[in-house]
């Protein structure tokens, strides 16, 4: 079997890449990244022979440069700051909208299956639980920011065009990688609390839950549908489910004097959601991730 993946040298894309060039089923692996956020560590745990690697942007990439035949895309490649989206809605959808169609129309050109990576975050305010009953609901969609907005047109766009796809909505991610991005809530606190910082916090959403994925958790899920083959749909990727206040209850164990910083954040939904990932539960994926592990090997590592 032969992958491409998108934004390869990411936060998601680096751990993923360690793990699948150990698998013996994959035989080449092409990565495509545009380094714009300089994770250029994430290049040096690589090891080279299975990698085809084009320093390029999405929108701007020619597949007639790929000239073996592809069975997976696993597109990662995104503008994914929520907050910091606000205000750029045309910039988020040129690259990110306009890149997924891309990867879409080569997909479905040559009959490859796409694994998208979406996220959580389009389910915005709500106050019902989401899970596998609901969350295809068109009522239970509700975005809060242009970066979850254009998730929702880049799955829809992909439900249009593929019969073979997969799309993963990711809790937000906790955990090291050597593509590691410190703007979502645990990693970002972690981070504060081994530097000693002020933990800056959403005024709002102290007390608030949402939904969040360990890395490994994503590594394994991803093989889990390489080897499964017939997962087609859209499937919520969720280890735990925690409050803020949890959170960092959790941090004060490896860090006791903690600061707590409130600020006020352009995102709109204030309100807890917990999403529960039961399809991928009963059909047999374990979600193993624990959150208070990352949290300590996160603070660990940076202390």
């Amino acid at each position: 079997m032969n992958i491409l993946i998108t934004g390869g040298f990411g936060h998601l894309g680096s751990i993923l890449i360690e793990k699948l060039i150990n698998n013996k089923k994959i035989k080449k692996i092409f990565v495509i990244d545009n380094f714009l956020t300089q994770r250029f560590c994430s290049f040096i745990k690589i090891k080279k022979k299975k990698i085809i690697f084009f320093d390029e942007d999405i929108n701007k990439f020619s597949f007639t440069k790929i000239k073996t035949k592809i069975d997976y895309i696993i597109h990662l490649a995104a503008i994914t700051n929520a907050e910091k989206s606000v205000g750029k809605e045309k910039e988020i959808k040129k690259n990110n909208l306009n890149g997924t169609k891309k990867i879409v129309n080569f997909c479905k050109d040559k009959k490859i299956h796409l694994i998208f990576a979406s996220s959580t975050s389009v389910y915005g305010d709500q106050s019902k639980i989401i899970n596998s009953q609901n969350n295809q609901n068109k009522n239970i969609i509700n975005p809060q920011s242009p970066y979850a907005e254009c998730k929702i047109f880049e799955e829809n766009y992909i439900r249009k065009k593929l019969k073979k796809f997969t799309i993963l909505r990711l809790g937000t991610i906790c955990g090291i990688s050597t593509g590691i991005r410190f703007h979502t809530a645990i990693n970002k606190f972690s981070y504060q609390a081994a530097l000693s910082k002020p933990i800056t916090v959403w005024k709002k959403l102290y007390t608030k839950k949402r939904p969040y994925l360990v890395l490994s958790d994503f590594v394994r899920l991803v093989e889990f549908i390489l080897v499964k083959k017939k997962i087609i749909g859209i499937f919520d990727a969720v280890s735990e489910n925690h409050s803020v206040i949890n959170i960092i209850k959790m941090i004060k164990i490896y860090k006791k004097n903690l600061k707590i910083k409130f600020v006020n954040t352009k995102i709109l939904n204030q309100k807890s959601y917990i999403v529960i990932p039961d399809y991928l539960i009963n059909i047999g994926f374990k979600f193993k991730g624990k959150v208070k592990n990352e949290i300590k090997k996160t603070i660990s590592i940076l202390s």
